[in-house]
């Protein structure tokens, strides 16, 4: 059972899965909630519960500037339709990546998706 308040916040993100140690694989998604202790995210391909991840939220500023916080996470739940939607618990506390403009072509993607 969920510990914290979640909050429904719709952005871009990245998912990191390592597949050894020295292969990664990045899958493109989109946040749909999140709180303290883990959120939920819909993905392009899936992700088996108690995998080890790697989750980079990409945040929009009013100003168009993109913040990225990267969560380290256990993949708690998958359902598989209609999307690939997990549930991610979180293990630690978020850091603050980079602060860009919008250009990202993986931002730009994410972005079109929460319009469908």
């Amino acid at each position: 059972m969920r510990g914290a308040q979640r909050f429904e916040i719709r952005c871009p993100v990245t998912v990191q899965v390592s597949n050894g140690p020295n292969h990664k694989v990045k899958v493109q998604g989109v946040l749909y909630d999140i709180g303290v202790d883990g959120a939920r995210v819909a993905l392009k391909q899936p992700v088996p519960p108690g995998t080890k991840i790697t989750l980079f939220a990409h945040f929009r500023a009013p100003e168009e500037q993109v913040t990225t916080v990267r969560f380290e996470g256990i993949v708690q739940r998958l359902h598989e339709e209609p999307r690939f939607e997990i549930a991610v618990n979180f293990q630690g506390t978020g850091r603050f990546v980079q602060t860009q403009i919008v250009d990202l072509e993986t931002v730009k993607a994410g972005s079109a998706e929460e319009k469908s």
